[in-house]
């Protein structure tokens, strides 16, 4: 029931207390304000104002996850609610689904053509679905055949890994399109984490297993006489004439 912040000489600088047991713990990127979930309120505290900030909550917060330029926050709960806020607390947007939100994360990077954050729900009616900051569903929902337990991208957003209940860790596209199976182990997968920069994806497995996985993403092109061709975004192929 207690957050203690640490500086990074292992230096306690500060706790503060919730009523319920944390759930979850999240950075803003930008502003360094640290939200902490519980099973009825959310905590903000801010390092300017050296206090913590308390909105409560209809049912536990499963998961959470901060908008790249660091201004929304969203929240997983059990009720099968997402929650947008705002950094400052106030919600902004409530979807509604029909099981409990497991796993969220926003794409850490907009593409150039639509700048829109997009948030990737992963809920244990055994569905994938994107939203805008505004709510509105971004794109088709998949219908998966197993109940998602956690999500993270790759640094530069065009990807992104599933596990869950089917075991397997998996591979989709931004765009939400399924790639493949990256693994599989012996029993459920509840979180999955691509290192920074990297293409390594680490995996926490149900039987207390963890391991890493590291994927190599090639170039698909081809060259004929004085014509180049790659693919962008998956599903674009994009041709040059290499003399102009």
């Amino acid at each position: 029931k207690q957050v203690i912040i640490w500086t990074h000489k292992a230096e306690g600088i500060l706790k503060y207390n919730h009523n319920e047991s944390i759930q979850c713990l999240s950075y803003n990127p930008v502003t360094q304000q640290l939200a902490s979930g519980t099973a009825s309120d959310l905590g903000l505290w801010s390092p300017e104002q050296k206090s913590v900030s308390k909105h409560k909550v209809g049912s536990k917060i499963l998961a959470m996850s901060w908008t790249n330029d660091g201004l929304h926050l969203a929240l997983g709960l059990f009720g099968g609610h997402v929650s947008i806020r705002d950094k400052f607390g106030v919600e902004k947007a409530d979807v509604v689904r029909s099981a409990p939100v497991w796993t969220l994360t926003w794409n850490p990077v907009p593409t150039k053509q639509d700048p829109t954050d997009v948030l990737v729900v992963g809920c244990w009616d055994q569905t994938l679905s994107f939203y805008k900051v505004s709510g509105q569903e971004y794109g088709k929902e998949h219908r998966l055949d197993f109940d998602p337990c956690s999500i993270d991208f790759f640094s530069n957003g065009d990807y992104f890994v599933l596990g869950g209940s089917n075991k397997k860790v998996q591979l989709w596209s931004r765009e939400g399109v399924y790639l493949g199976d990256l693994g599989e182990r012996d029993d459920w997968i509840w979180t999955v984490a691509v290192r920074p920069k990297q293409n390594n994806v680490c995996v926490g497995c149900n039987d207390g297993t963890v391991m890493m996985y590291q994927v190599v993403f090639s170039t698909v092109h081809g060259l004929y006489q004085d014509r180049y061709a790659y693919r962008d975004v998956m599903t674009d192929v994009i041709s040059q004439h290499l003399v102009t």
